[in-house]
């Protein structure tokens, strides 16, 4: 290990340890705090994630438009001192050249009248150079302070200002001094800057020569130039505002609707799509959302399509695995319902085959409604019979007795079918069903190039052999199959008749169902009249003796 490795990993020690330090000293100051003065650091973060969520909740267009409104003050207000700066500066050197090149005129003329003591001459000089608007005084005084002569307000009559900038500025040098000149009544007093020059003759001073110039001018000067900043200012800001704003517009109405989008994704709408031409990087999310939002409308009308040739549960047991569909299937414990229509072959002798279709279709949809409320799966039509499965491929602990559940109210069904086909005049259609529960093998059957989804073995044969001896509007299972608990507790059933299987010298005991106990018919009175959509009260008058 070399020194710089080494220097690296005590640096890192000797950082740890002053985490450590630190977190330990942290800790030992919230250790001695009140419970009051935790309480208060407690509620103080509360505060600030409540105002923190309450600033993420503001859209995101105003926060743009506050965010480019803050920068435009900033550098508005920056600009502007600098530039107010700049032009006091400038004010103030124009001022100090235009003082020292008048007192140093009037020094350099009033030397021999001072002298000579010619006030007359010295009145002449004082008068002439204070015609600018900004002057306001003008002054030619002896060594000693005393007035010579002098021009303008600051002259009154009072020479103590007159002495006391004297004495500051005396030298050989020019010089200047700001002061402020008091004003009459509640007036503010004026300032002001006094400019002084020695008067020289022959290389001896004889004097001074004084010129006193308001400063009232740069002030306005320098007010108007912040008048006009700040005016600028206001206008940049509220053009920034609409530009933020608009610029805002811009980049969140597109968001917005990638988020309404979202949600009607999320509700299972996918027919929105967005026209916009954008090439930037808001375009692209449009065009990659059009193309997921298209291939889940594709998905979806897969999903719907399948649905309708076989169960919903089989459709997206399909749709989620699809790199997992092969042959194949395994042993489960579930339900069989068969159903078919007694004297199909004679209906079918006596009706056209549009008819037929019409009828089967009819009865068959109230018994695939009446199936998907029992939590079944319709596994196949057969001709005028249909195969109904519980417990697969969506496993259900209370397969059997949903089975039975279902088999008597598609037989109210029927009969409420049939009732309403008298009325017109038409003859009624009968149905027999068999039922049986056990174990089945469950899975996809036939082969690789064409395969559905099916359940198979003695509990299937079983519950087809059950459904042939059962007789017109009957509902026939097994002895085993009623023996279950979960059934012989909720139904209401008697024995009927033993059969003789091939292969098995045993008979088979079988009994008829006749309805389910008190307590469980609710629930199959509420499916009926949600399918029928006949009041509970006309239900129940119709089932009384």
């Amino acid at each position: 290990m070399n020194d710089k490795t080494t220097g690296l990993a005590g640096s890192m020690c000797r950082l740890a340890a002053c985490y450590r330090d630190i977190d330990w000293k942290f800790q030992t100051i919230l250790s001695g705090l009140t419970t009051d003065a935790r309480a208060e650091l407690f509620g103080l973060k509360t505060l600030a994630a409540k105002l923190r969520h309450r600033v993420n909740c503001i859209p995101l267009v105003y926060k743009l438009s506050l965010l480019i409104t803050v920068l435009v003050v900033i550098c508005m207000g920056l600009l502007g001192s600098l530039i107010i700066q700049q032009q006091t500066q400038m004010f103030e050197e124009q001022l100090s050249d235009q003082g020292t090149t008048l007192v140093r005129l009037m020094a350099k003329s009033a030397g021999e009248p001072l002298l000579a003591g010619d006030h007359l001459a010295l009145d002449g000089i004082t008068n002439g150079y204070a015609t600018s608007g900004t002057i306001i005084g003008t002054a030619v005084v002896t060594l000693e302070g005393d007035t010579a002569s002098y021009t303008g307000q600051y002259h009154d009559g009072s020479s103590i200002y007159q002495k006391r900038i004297l004495r500051q500025l005396s030298g050989s040098d020019p010089g200047s001094q700001a002061w402020e000149l008091p004003a009459a009544g509640k007036a503010p007093p004026r300032k002001v800057i006094s400019f002084v020059q020695p008067v020289m003759f022959q290389d001896v001073v004889v004097g001074y020569a004084m010129v006193t110039i308001s400063k009232s001018g740069m002030a306005i000067a320098r007010e108007k130039a912040k008048q006009a900043i700040i005016g600028a200012t206001i206008l940049i800001i509220l053009l920034g505002i609409a530009m933020a704003f608009a610029l805002g517009k811009q980049i969140t109405v597109p968001i917005d609707e990638l988020v309404d989008a979202s949600r009607a994704i999320g509700k299972g709408v996918y027919t929105k799509r967005f026209k916009g031409q954008r090439t930037d990087e808001i375009g692209q999310l449009m065009r990659a959302f059009n193309d997921m939002a298209e291939g889940m409308l594709e998905k979806s009308q897969v999903k719907s399509a399948l649905s309708r040739y076989v169960s919903p549960g089989v459709a997206q047991e399909i749709l989620s695995n699809l790199d997992e569909v092969e042959l194949g299937g395994k042993s489960i414990d579930g339900t069989v319902l068969f159903a078919d229509i007694v004297g199909f072959t004679g209906i079918a002798e006596k009706m056209k085959p549009e008819e037929l279709v019409c009828i089967l279709n009819d009865y068959f949809s109230l018994i695939t409604t009446a199936c998907e409320l029992n939590n079944g799966t319709v596994d196949k039509y057969m001709g005028d019979g249909v195969m109904l499965v519980f417990g697969a491929p969506q496993p259900d602990a209370d397969h059997a007795f949903h089975a039975v559940s279902c088999a008597l109210l598609i037989q109210r069904l029927i009969e409420h079918e049939n009732g309403q086909r008298v009325k017109k005049g038409l003859f009624p259609v009968q149905f027999r069903i068999g039922i049986n529960s056990g174990v089945m093998l469950a899975g996809n059957m036939g082969s690789r190039e064409r395969m559905e989804y099916t359940v198979v073995g003695d509990t299937v044969n079983l519950a087809s052999r059950l459904c042939g001896i059962a007789n017109k509007g009957q509902i026939v299972i097994s002895r085993e199959m009623y023996m279950v608990p979960m059934v012989r507790e909720r139904v209401l059933a008697g024995e009927y008749q033993s059969i003789q299987l091939r292969g098995i010298s045993a008979p088979v005991s079988t009994y008829l169902v006749e309805d389910l106990m008190a307590d469980w018919q609710i629930r199959m009175v509420g499916h009926f009249n949600q399918i029928t959509r006949t009041p509970e009260n006309e239900y129940l008058e119709s089932l009384a003796p």
